[in-house]
């Protein structure tokens, strides 16, 4: 009897031994007092660190306090990566990246890039910003259009390296100062028109370069040069007179209507076209006349052509200085 007690009381003992050596099972990602079981705790990828960047800076919030739920490879159905905005094109091929779950304070969100995280769509963000809603109502405005037959083909964000927008202009000098702001990719008529804004959208520098004209020297000691953007504006500056002038205006305050519709014909149907149609070298009060035009055509035009977009660069810079 004694031995079968003391048998017993030896694996009683056993037993609580085993229990106390057992470890208590835990949650490797325990639940937060919101229940929200965040992700594994890992370096972030370049797509998250960018979708984070994004969304603080929307929501102006440090970056800490912008936390990422969940990301998932995905390939978007298009250029615009699955999220579809109004008056938006959007470029009909799969593009790999991630869909991301953010969370910042009570609020969860829904973020898609590609793969490097230098494109960003929110999902439920505004579909169509004041800038490119202002870009587009110029465009329309320079080329005589309504405002509905104008897309946004794309709106990135960007630092140009300097206060011009990284838009070079002859005789102009730009601050070498970092400047937040949007390229701004537009479309209309089959043709598209690129700019560079700042971030409040106060400055929109067209980008798009389609002719450039100068004129220098001769007996009346010219310093002319021109320049037209495809987006329908006109740079002019003339530095002959004791104040230097420079001045910029739209299409529609420069040139008729069959003046415009031949510029565009040009655009459509030529290519680079390079003219120099300069006096001698050896001339007495030699006159240097040049123009470059970039159309989006493959031929090269005509001499009668070459001649009428000499006389159009004329006339145009003319309606510039009256």
């Amino acid at each position: 009897m004694k031995r079968i007690m003391l048998t017993v009381i030896l694996i009683l003992i056993l037993s609580a031994c085993a229990s106390l050596g057992k470890p208590t099972e835990q949650s490797l990602f325990p639940v937060d007092d919101a229940g929200i079981t965040p992700a594994p705790q890992t370096e972030l990828t370049p797509a998250e660190q960018a979708a984070i960047s994004h969304l603080a800076s929307t929501l102006d919030l440090p970056a800490d306090q912008v936390g990422v739920i969940s990301t998932e490879a995905v390939e978007w159905p298009d250029g615009c990566l699955g999220v579809q905005r109004v008056g938006m094109m959007c470029a009909q091929a799969v593009v790999p990246g991630y869909r991301i779950i953010l969370q910042a304070g009570d609020e969860q969100y829904e973020l898609h890039t590609n793969e490097s995280g230098s494109q960003i769509a929110q999902v439920g963000e505004a579909p169509l910003g004041l800038v490119e809603g202002s870009v587009a109502a110029q465009l329309a405005s320079n080329l005589g259009l309504d405002v509905n037959e104008i897309v946004v083909v794309s709106s990135k964000d960007v630092e140009f390296p300097d206060a011009c927008l990284g838009v070079m202009l002859q005789d102009v000098s730009c601050a070498e100062v970092i400047t937040p702001g949007k390229i701004i990719v537009l479309k209309a008529n089959g043709l598209e028109f690129e700019y560079h804004v700042n971030e409040d959208g106060s400055h929109a520098q067209p980008a798009t370069l389609a002719l450039t004209w100068s004129r220098d020297g001769g007996i009346a000691g010219f310093c002319d040069k021109l320049t037209v953007y495809l987006s329908g504006e006109a740079y002019g500056s003339n530095c002959r007179s004791t104040q230097p002038e420079a001045t910029m205006k739209p299409f529609v305050e420069l040139l008729t209507a069959r003046e415009q519709k031949t510029f565009f014909a040009w655009v459509e149907e030529y290519g680079q076209v390079s003219l120099d149609i300069s006096d001698p070298v050896m001339a007495a009060d030699r006159m240097v006349v040049t123009l470059e035009f970039s159309g989006v055509g493959g031929d090269q035009p005509p001499p009668e052509e070459e001649q009428a977009m000499v006389e159009f660069a004329q006339s145009m810079y003319a309606n510039l200085f009256p």
